[in-house]
């Protein structure tokens, strides 16, 4: 058997069809447009769903912040509700789902959303980095067409929205995908053609578009056609769920899971292009990472005071927010003792890592008491966020 390896394959002037094979096999495709097996073609991190840094599963309720829970790189948001409670989960299913991918994002409803009213809501995002969609030439007449494709799995059948949003310039479209049979994995694709007008997509670490997979919506976003690019004030969710009819929140045991997340350039979905768990979590630890071995000097004069040191094993996309969470390991290096546990004041960061440029307050917790002007070596009890909002 031979094998041709190429990044990509176009047809001839304006035709719509590839052949493939002596027995005159086809692939259909937009006009002028390629099939794209180039490597790193996938602009999703973490689209397998393998990487879950801050927890495998977590509760939340209608009246929680919207944001990062579970796998990295996707977030929830919700709008007004009152009611609903739902619990985000990375789900592992070897063998038993979509071959080749042990790991899923799911949310499984425990109290339901009695009635959903019109202003209520709730989706499954992802935010790409702006700076990372500058191939996408968005705001120009060579705008790309994209294809998002996913395998999908839900208890809860019928037209699910799926929109896009060009961030900069306030900007969406919108198509639907189906859930024909309950309980079953299956394998969706979703193309929208590229903005050409709008003022394009900043080169820059903030936002660049926005992928909104609707799970819940009400009247109020589900009735304006966003089938066509235009625009979405700030504010106006009008154009955010057109076509909805599933509605994950009606009652509780209800669930809707995704994985295998591909967002690529072209109007045909290709193979899912995996990556090593290796590669993934570097890609995740652009965005949010808990720092692993530090170092420490106490104060002169204060036990309690401590400069720590850490740099960052990826450059992150701007400097973190830093929190803490559990209990640090720490350790006098020159005596092999144990020293303080509980961190009050967290230190300062850059993108690069804990910069030793301020003090933090460390206090003896389940450790022995700290001494002053000596060195200490730790490990954990820390979290750097610099997600994208």
């Amino acid at each position: 058997m031979s094998k041709l390896n190429v990044d990509t394959i176009e047809p001839e002037g304006a035709s719509t069809t590839l052949t493939l094979g002596a027995s005159g096999d086809t692939v259909a495709l937009g006009t002028g447009a390629g099939v794209n097996f180039r490597s790193s073609r996938n602009m999703i991190v973490n689209g397998a769903m393998q990487i879950s840094q801050r927890n495998t599963s977590v509760q939340k309720q209608y009246d929680t912040s919207n944001g990062y829970y579970t796998c990295d790189r996707v977030r929830t948001s919700q709008s007004n509700l009152d009611n609903a409670v739902w619990t985000m989960t990375q789900d592992s299913h070897l063998l038993t789902g979509p071959a080749g991918f042990p790991n899923s994002w799911k949310i499984t409803v425990d109290t339901a959303e009695t009635a959903l009213a019109a202003d209520e809501a709730l989706s499954f995002s992802y935010n790409i980095e702006a700076q990372d969609c500058q191939n996408l030439a968005y705001g120009t007449s060579d705008a790309q067409t994209t294809t998002t494709s996913f395998w999908v799995k839900s208890d809860v059948t019928g037209t699910y929205s799926l929109t896009l949003k060009q961030h900069d310039a306030s900007r969406n479209i919108g198509g639907t995908y189906t859930i024909d049979s309950a309980d079953t994995w299956e394998y969706k694709t979703v193309t929208f053609a590229g903005d050409t007008a709008g003022t394009g997509i900043n080169d820059d670490s903030g936002v660049g578009v926005i992928l909104y997979f609707a799970l819940s919506a009400g009247t109020d976003r589900t009735s304006a056609d966003n089938t066509s690019w235009g625009a979405q004030p700030g504010g106006d969710a009008s154009r955010t769920a057109y076509g909805q009819t599933a509605n994950v929140l009606a009652s509780a045991t209800d669930y809707w899971q995704i994985t295998g997340l591909q967002f690529e350039i072209g109007s045909v979905a290709t193979p899912f292009d995996h990556k090593t768990y290796g590669q993934e979590l570097a890609a995740c630890q652009r965005y949010f990472q808990l720092p692993g071995n530090w170092q420490a000097h106490s104060d002169s004069s204060t036990a309690t005071a401590f400069k720590i040191m850490h740099s960052f094993p990826v450059t992150m996309r701007a400097s973190p927010t830093i929190g803490t969470t559990g209990t640090p390991t720490c350790v006098k290096m020159n005596a092999n003792a144990a020293g303080p546990t509980t961190i009050s004041v967290v230190p300062t960061a850059n993108s690069d890592g804990f910069n030793g440029g301020s003090f933090t307050t460390m206090a003896t917790g389940a450790g022995s008491a700290a001494a002053t002007n000596t060195p200490y070596v730790g490990i954990g009890g820390f979290t750097a966020d610099a997600e994208i909002a």
